[in-house]
């Protein structure tokens, strides 16, 4: 008996079904952030680096997902939490009018950090309260290049804008933190039975060329398929990517009997 080893893995994408999220602790400076560098003006626009991505299949996306963090210190751990939540409610909001209704908001993490301020001697000890989420932005079908950037721009705006009032308020209680939009299926499992029938066909495909007639090459010893991973392209593609392991026994013809 000869062996051959087949493996089809496929490169992560960005994210897997639900996402990352930013961490619930910002730092204690409460800096706030755009989720990008500053720069100066450029002259002309740079282009982006755009390396090939390795994927079964590619798709359009369904959601834009931003991750954010936000904090409120007290003194009152409960009062901090209802001013988080009080300012979770009023981002939702501004998200909402800037998209036209289609973002909706996805609460993820709290934790709560004893923090020294200024005013600790007269008033105690504060507690930094930070909760974090994610918006996720509807993405439909129908929607074309520009109809999505326009979407993307308005993310942009209400970043820009919650960042702005932080930074105003200059009292060192409050903070906001929010990290890059990326594009993503909402429900990538939905493509796995297309994924599946994909990765069969290529793997007969594969056994039929390199097996010989006296030895037939067999999928043996499948390992269960892991979670269908993705990788965001642009604006209008997302490849998915399901990583399958199986073992090819090539089997030597049975000795003739008399």
């Amino acid at each position: 008996m000869r062996t051959a080893v087949f493996a089809l893995a496929l490169l992560a994408g960005c994210g897997g079904a639900s996402g990352a999220a930013p961490g619930a602790a910002l730092s204690p400076s409460y800096a706030t952030s755009l989720g990008s560098t500053s720069a100066s003006m450029p002259s002309a626009p740079a282009l982006p680096s755009r390396a090939s991505v390795q994927a079964d299949l590619v798709v359009r996306p369904d959601v834009l997902v931003l991750g954010f963090a936000l904090q409120e210190t007290d003194t009152d751990p409960q009062r901090a939490l209802a001013a988080a939540q009080a300012a979770v409610q009023n981002l939702e909001r501004q998200f909402k009018e800037a998209t036209g209704g289609a973002s909706t908001a996805r609460m993820l993490g709290a934790s709560f950090t004893t923090v020294f301020t200024e005013k600790a001697e007269s008033e105690g000890e504060a507690v930094s309260t930070a909760v974090d989420g994610v918006i996720e932005v509807r993405l439909a079908p129908e929607l074309d290049f520009w109809a999505r950037s326009r979407l993307a721009a308005a993310v942009a705006q209400v970043r820009r804008e919650v960042s702005a009032a932080v930074q105003a308020a200059k009292d060192g209680r409050r903070g906001a933190t929010f990290g890059q939009p990326r594009a993503e299926v909402k429900e990538p499992e939905g493509h796995r039975a297309q994924l599946t029938e994909q990765w069969l066909r290529r793997a007969r495909s594969f056994a039929e060329a390199a097996q010989a007639a006296s030895a037939p090459l067999l999928l043996v010893d499948c390992a269960p398929p892991g979670a269908i991973e993705q990788r965001p392209i642009s604006l209008l593609e997302v490849g998915l990517s399901l990583s399958v392991a199986c073992r090819l026994d090539a089997l030597s013809a049975e000795p003739k009997r008399d």
